[in-house]
């Protein structure tokens, strides 16, 4: 049974009040077999039983407790246990009945999933950044190595406790997930969450950008839209050399091919382009080298770029082998650079 069952969707859903976004959350809950098997006996009660509309005994807080304690007690009740199931789908079906009630009369409230909601009082978290200069190094409590790209904050527990592992993302970082089936790891950031078992891979979801990113290099890994309350919803999953491009202001999402080697390589200062256009080539050289660079001709905006330069490589070295390999001219003055000119090959 998981430990965060989203009662209220589970009721909106046997009483057909989903909207498409909630239907396709309820399905994802699904797709896990323990979920599945629970909701069949809620199913079962809900079809067979109603709620005692006017019974004076029946409250939804007690209900709901005795609910709870019932199936914490264990997994898979024991044979001296069956004949307790019909007070079993009693309360299940009390529930379901209550949680339908709260939908369309009162309305219900999910368990916010967001930063913002978790109780912090419980849990003592640490807090890393990095500069505009630097990319940190960072050793997670289980083992989980991260590096942490320039302008990012990460924060997460001193140590993971309970039946998974979450971390809370602003910005880029690339992770080595420790394996452990037993603890799935999470990585959220504003709009998106990425879910893991042990696997290495590079989320990018700065605050105020347009699009964020998952890349995969070793693994799988499940990539959900955050919502403002409940579940998120999955969008996919991705295997080694996919990566997923989301624009959270158009909600449009889609799968790219990428090069393992291209994966995180910011972590050794490296400058690594692959089909990426001359706008995007020039937004990571101005940020690498601290640079305004500006195009006389904005045809070359547009032109693809194939190239890889390694850690020490000047700004003069990038652009004479770009000038060379398209064509174009430029100037260095100082903290400004021109091109001239410029053809796609």
């Amino acid at each position: 049974m998981s430990d965060h069952t989203p009662w209220p969707l589970i009721a909106k859903y046997l009483a057909g009040e989903c909207s498409p976004e909630e239907k396709l959350a309820m399905e994802w809950w699904l797709e896990e077999y323990d979920n599945l098997l629970l909701f069949r006996q809620i199913e079962a009660a809900w079809k067979q039983e109603k709620a005692p509309e006017n019974d004076p005994a029946f409250n939804l807080e007690s209900g709901l407790s005795k609910l709870h304690a019932k199936m914490a007690e264990q997994e898979y009740p024991s044979e001296e246990e069956i004949h307790e199931r019909p007070r079993y789908f009693k309360i299940s079906s009390w529930l379901a009945a209550a949680g339908i009630l709260l939908a369309t009369g009162l309305g219900y409230v999910f368990v916010s999933r967001q930063h913002d909601s978790r109780d912090t009082a419980r849990v003592a978290m640490e807090t890393r950044t990095s500069g505009a200069e630097d990319v940190v190094s960072i050793e997670l409590p289980d083992g989980t190595q991260v590096w942490l790209n320039k302008n990012s904050k990460i924060e997460y527990p001193k140590a993971f406790k309970d039946n998974e592992r979450q971390v809370f993302l602003e910005g880029e970082a690339f992770f080595e997930v420790v394996p452990n089936p037993e603890k799935p790891f999470i990585v959220k950031s504003d709009k998106v969450s990425t879910r893991v078992l042990g696997t290495s891979f590079d989320v990018k979801a700065y605050k105020g950008d347009e699009t964020a990113s998952v890349s995969v290099a070793t693994g799988k890994v499940e990539v959900s839209k955050e919502i403002e309350a409940g579940e998120p919803i999955r969008i996919t999953q991705l295997t080694p050399q996919q990566e997923l491009v989301i624009n959270t202001e158009k909600d449009e999402t889609y799968i790219d091919i990428v090069s393992t080697f291209d994966i995180g390589a910011w972590r050794k200062e490296q400058l690594v382009f692959r089909n990426n256009t001359y706008s995007e080539v020039i937004a990571r050289l101005e940020e690498h080298y601290g640079v305004t660079i500006a195009l006389s001709d904005k045809n070359l905006s547009n032109c693809r770029v194939m190239a890889n330069f390694n850690q020490g490589a000047t700004l003069k070295d990038v652009l004479k082998l770009l000038s060379i390999s398209n064509s174009f001219r430029y100037k260095i003055d100082g903290t400004e650079v021109t091109i001239h000119g410029g053809a796609c090959r």
